[in-house]
């Protein structure tokens, strides 16, 4: 056996999975230490320290408040787990996740591996992607690839034409246009949602389940709520294929031998705004680019409302060679061989730019660039002292509409210097940059990181900041009759401090619009 093999890893919001692409054997997916071929993504405290897998998911049945399992949708925020009298932030969480996965890799292949590739979501920002390079580097690993994931899924699938892919996974969506021909995929766009997932179904079946049947709980509090979510994730698999189910109520919540009859009519009505939702997103990219085949991944594809409703509004989806939860972590493993026999095209899916003095944005790199890619733009500057370079990405062309990576300072800047700012993203999504000056012979260089595993965190406290500075800047320009309004928003926004991450970023996508019509309303 090889040293330098490569395994593919999808590391997802409920579940992770292994897969190794073998010369002669083609792709196989590898079984856990419990003989499972899915391996639970949660971590937990205990005793010991921290445990993950089974281990992690036995604990939070006793005790919820040691175990945590969305790790994923909360890299790259501020948001971290409290447990023993420390903290814990998601990226931590994260490495004993990853070493399980690597030691269960390393007992079934024989031999030591130190090289991966990891899934991630197609929307997941540099952050997100620098995180979970980095806890994969803690976790053992020293060569580290990414993927998007429905990037992954089309190479799996292998097929030629223009397809929509949509990955409905247990904790976010994506979707995905792809082209390929002859073995060669490039993907046209892709975008999705950190707010939508296969758990958010689940919440819904699970809050009904327990007004049917008298159980209160509380997820965050009460053991009853983790076994709760597991009944109804179960129901929900099963209703997929049937069209009724009958839950018996377990006895660890408390009840007396009891049963109801769940129906998938039942079902659908919870969570058809959910799944209206998701259609509306596809039809809309389906329009845009009108694709020849339409191909649904992840858990939640199963669920016959949201095929029915992509049949009825956009086009019926393809069959699939393989299992719909398997085309991410096969596809993953292919793409550590890639240049072989497939050759795969990844875009970026946000614009790259710098901030400049009057608030604008300068981009350099744009939306759907093929990566790997590489860029450089000269600036010059106007007057002497320090310059900050500020990286952003988004679409907006003011500062407010686009998120803050990080703020450089380059030190002593001569009026009238050329200082050079290079952008690089290698093929996973990871960001490199350098901001150079040139003085005579000598040349310095900042590093926007220490090392290879991506930018630093970029957090939502940073983002409010923001936010209120630019609302503070615009109340001096206000007339007084609209001063109470702006309070009103200003306080809004102070207020996300306290909000659950996700309803955090959604919330200032709308504050977003409100101060650009404020900018506008200002700049008549």
């Amino acid at each position: 056996m090889k040293e330098d093999i490569v395994i593919g890893i999808d590391l997802g919001t409920r579940y992770a999975q292994l897969a190794v692409d073998m010369p002669g054997r083609g792709v196989e997916i590898i079984r856990n230490r419990w003989g499972n071929t899915r391996t639970s993504s949660m971590v937990a405290v205990s005793s010991d320290g921290l445990v993950a897998g089974e281990d992690a998911a036995k604990l939070s049945i006793i005790d919820p408040q040691v175990a945590w399992w969305d790790m994923k949708r909360h890299l790259g925020t501020d948001w971290v787990a409290r447990m023993g009298g420390r903290t814990y932030t998601p990226e931590e969480l994260l490495v004993p996740m990853l070493c399980l996965l690597r030691e269960d890799a390393e007992a079934h292949l024989r031999t030591f591996v130190s090289s991966c590739v990891l899934a991630v979501p197609a929307h997941f920002s540099f952050p997100e992607r620098g995180a979970l390079a980095r806890a994969a580097q803690s976790a053992g690993f020293e060569k580290i690839r990414i993927v998007n994931e429905p990037t992954a899924a089309a190479l799996s699938i292998g097929m030629d034409g223009r397809f929509l892919i949509i990955d409905f996974g247990a904790g976010t969506l994506d979707l995905s246009l792809v082209e390929g021909e002859n073995g060669v995929f490039q993907v046209i766009e892709s975008k999705g949602r950190k707010d939508i997932g296969g758990y958010d179904l689940d919440r819904l079946l699970a809050d009904w389940m327990c007004r049917r049947t008298g159980i209160p709980f509380s997820r965050a509090e009460d053991p009853r709520g983790s076994l709760m979510m597991r009944e109804a994730e179960g129901v929900k698999i099963a209703l997929s294929g049937v069209g009724n189910v009958t839950w018996r109520v377990p006895s660890g919540l408390g009840t007396r031998d009891r049963s109801i009859e769940i129906s998938r009519r039942d079902f659908e009505i919870l969570i058809r705004p959910l799944i209206d939702e998701v259609v509306g997103m596809v039809s809309r990219m389906w329009k845009k680019h009108k694709p020849q085949k339409l191909l649904v991944v992840g858990g939640s594809g199963r669920i016959p409302l949201l095929r029915g409703a992509l049949a009825d509004k956009v086009k019926d989806p393809e069959r699939l060679r393989s299992s719909p939860e398997d085309a991410v972590v096969m596809g993953t493993a292919l793409y550590a061989n890639q240049g072989t026999e497939r050759l795969l095209i990844d875009v970026l899916s946000r614009s790259l730019g710098v901030m400049n003095v009057d608030g604008g944005v300068v981009q350099i790199l744009g939306r759907g660039t093929p990566l790997p890619a590489e860029a450089k733009r000269g600036f010059t500057a106007y007057g002497n002292g320090n310059l900050e370079v500020t990286i952003v990405q988004g679409e907006g062309k003011v500062k407010n509409l686009n998120r803050v990576l990080q703020t450089l300072y380059v030190e002593n800047v001569k009026d009238g210097e050329i200082v050079d700012i290079f952008f690089r993203v290698d093929g996973g999504g990871l960001l490199h940059v350098e901001v150079k000056r040139k003085r005579k012979t000598s040349r310095k260089t900042i590093s926007l990181e220490s090392d290879a595993s991506g930018v630093s965190s970029c957090d939502i406290l940073t983002e409010l900041r923001v936010r209120e500075d630019r609302l503070a800047r615009l109340s001096i320009s206000f007339p007084d009759n609209f001063q109470q309004r702006l309070e009103m928003l200003m306080t809004e926004v102070r207020s996300l401090r306290n909000e659950d991450s996700a309803l955090q970023w959604q919330a200032l996508e709308v504050i977003d619009r409100m101060i650009a019509e404020i900018e506008q309303v200002v700049s008549r």
